[in-house]
């Protein structure tokens, strides 16, 4: 009796501990899964046929074919024509904005790897602490450089200098005036590194609001945020590696 209870608690015990390694392997297999969906992750890009002005332009347009009598259709479609054309034009704006919001890729050390990456438009920038490297992209131009040729960075935002106007003539002028204007405060703004590069000493790398405009109150917070985050990137993986060397 003593022998059967000792055998059935030994093999109640490898039951319990084969369990356990189940588990454990169990939650690194989901770890790894995840680990690997966070770095694959694509940031959802928005659609012109998700937007609900779009639907409302073509049920409205649906409705007229089906349930408006046959003699008044084309008197009906011709009505909504100038209705439909501005709810599609400012559903296209939206939609050109939100894509630009959805279109910065940033990839923060995933998984630990030790790479500190920016993406938007033509410009990128990677910080490698594997190798020490900064490899920055600005257009055509591409280049890398040791953590020790890297003399400074700062940040730069823009705003300001648009036209008010009040009447319809003025309005008219304005609004090409201002949108040249926050063009130039586009191009002039981002995050500015200094290297010991003579050929070129400093490159500027795009950044855009993932919420809201760039000329807007919310956007431009949004951007300064993200240029503040990258300023502390820069200190703690920069610095910190030149300190230890």
């Amino acid at each position: 009796m003593i022998c059967l209870s000792f055998e059935l608690v030994q093999k109640c015990v490898v039951k319990a501990f084969t369990n356990q390694l189940v588990m454990i392997d169990f939650k690194l297999k989901v770890h790894k899964m995840d680990t690997a969906a966070l770095s694959g992750q694509k940031v959802r890009k928005p659609s012109f046929f998700r937007s609900i002005r779009f639907w409302i332009v073509v049920v409205v347009i649906f409705w007229i074919l089906t349930d408006s009598n046959p003699k008044d259709t084309a008197g009906f479609l011709f009505m909504w024509t100038l209705p439909a054309f501005f709810l599609l034009l400012t559903a296209y704006v939206s939609y050109t904005h939100k894509r630009a919001n959805a279109s910065t890729i940033d990839l923060l050390n995933v998984n630990d790897n030790g790479l500190w990456i920016h993406e938007f438009q033509d410009s990128k920038m990677t910080i490698d602490t594997n190798w020490k490297l900064l490899t920055l992209e600005a257009g055509k131009r591409k280049k890398a450089y040791r953590f020790s040729d890297v003399k400074g960075w700062r940040y730069h935002l823009a705003v300001g200098g648009e036209i008010v106007a009040f009447d319809l003539v003025g309005m008219a002028g304005a609004k090409g005036q201002n949108n040249l204007t926050r063009l130039k405060n586009f191009e002039n703004s981002g995050f500015f590194i200094q290297v010991k590069d003579i050929e070129c000493p400093e490159w500027q790398i795009k950044f855009h609001p993932r919420k809201g405009r760039f000329h807007h109150e919310r956007g431009i917070r949004d951007t300064e945020m993200q240029l503040k985050q990258w300023c502390e990137i820069f200190d703690q993986t920069l610095n910190k590696t030149t300190a230890t060397q």
